[in-house]
């Protein structure tokens, strides 16, 4: 995993995960979870990555700790998934 880039100026987070270390079932189910918080784009697995854009829906979400939360996120969906 590369982390978490922030861009101030477009109020994003960019997270960047290695498709070695996270699956891509656990990464969607987390993006589906931050729909709601957020405006989610997931790229495409280049080069063994995906990319997920975070773009908060409300000001009082802070983008420097969402990239943070979202990966939270797709390490409870790990989780989640390893119990079942």
């Amino acid at each position: 995993m590369r982390g978490v880039s922030i861009n101030k100026k477009n109020n994003t987070a960019l997270v960047t995960l290695s498709t070695k270390l996270y699956k891509i079932d656990n990464i969607l189910s987390a993006a589906q979870r931050f729909t709601e918080a957020c405006r989610v784009d997931v790229g495409g697995v280049v080069e063994g990555e995906v990319r997920v854009k975070l773009k908060p829906r409300s000001k009082n979400i802070s983008i420097k700790t969402i990239g943070y939360e979202f990966l939270n996120y797709v390490l409870a969906e790990m989780k989640i998934s390893e119990d079942t």
